[in-house]
């Protein structure tokens, strides 16, 4: 069995290691308070985003270290209320939907005030529309997780172990498969760092680079796009595949039926 078969996203995210870490510890503390995980959300939303959105927008290089402080303080916040709805055993469809509706709202904001932040370092007015670019593919990147999501019953962060479990009894995984199986949800740690907009945003904020951000991430977020629609395509052709990705996705849409 692979080794990317045996764990899901967050287990071979290493940042997301520390932060989840983190997050159980401060989460365990609030939930021995009288605040509840909905409160957790909007305050993280309403407190953190307009702070990163400023200082991430003004495209200076200690400005991108304090949004890069900011981002880790409001990704453990967006942890804990997780952490808080299960030990007091909240979890609810609004909830969910709070919370899931306010990451999108940060993500697409954050992308914009990125590009406003480089336009201010450079001047140059093309960064907008590398910008609308980058957002473009990040919204159908969205939508095509959502269509999985409804399709096979994916969670956008951590798949589905149904899917992963399928290629544990190949001994060997074609790059094609490999490729395709983490275009869906990144599961190795290089895949995460290629098509997650995380990694390119540190190195963005830490190197005072953010025109480099842009311009990668816009590519690799549309190539991601792409190809799960070129998969999913593939997938509802009903044509002869080669592809187990693509074998195994039709088993699981029969198997879902069957139930």
């Amino acid at each position: 069995m692979s080794e990317d078969n045996k764990k899901d996203r967050k287990d071979s995210d290493p940042t997301m290691k520390v932060l989840r870490k983190l997050s159980i510890w401060i989460g365990n503390i609030l939930a021995k308070t009288k605040i509840t995980p909905n409160q957790i959300t909007a305050f993280n939303f309403i407190i953190f985003t307009p702070l990163i959105l400023y200082f991430i927008s003004r495209g200076t290089y200690y400005g991108g270290l304090i949004t890069l402080a900011f981002i880790a303080v409001t990704v453990v916040l967006d942890l804990c209320d997780g952490t808080v709805a299960r030990i007091k055993n909240l979890s609810s469809p609004y909830g969910s939907w709070l919370d899931g509706s306010l990451d999108v709202v940060f993500q697409n904001s954050l992308l914009v005030a990125a590009s406003v932040g480089v336009y201010y370092q450079t001047g140059e007015a093309v960064w907008f529309i590398i910008g609308l670019i980058m957002l473009f593919g990040q919204n159908l990147a969205n939508v095509m997780g959502g269509l999985y999501d409804r399709e096979f019953s994916f969670e956008a962060y951590s798949g589905s172990k149904v899917f992963f479990d399928k290629f544990s009894g190949l001994k060997k995984i074609s790059f094609p498969d490999s490729f395709f199986k983490n275009i869906i949800v990144p599961v190795k740690l290089i895949y995460i760092v290629f098509f997650t907009c995380r990694y390119w945003l540190i190195l963005g904020l830490i190197f005072g680079r953010l025109d480099l951000f842009l311009l990668i991430f816009s590519i690799t977020i549309n190539i991601r796009w792409i190809s799960m629609w070129i998969l999913y395509l593939k997938y509802i052709s009903g044509w002869d595949s080669q592809l187990y990705t693509i074998k195994f996705l039709r088993q699981i849409k029969n198997e879902k039926n069957i139930k």
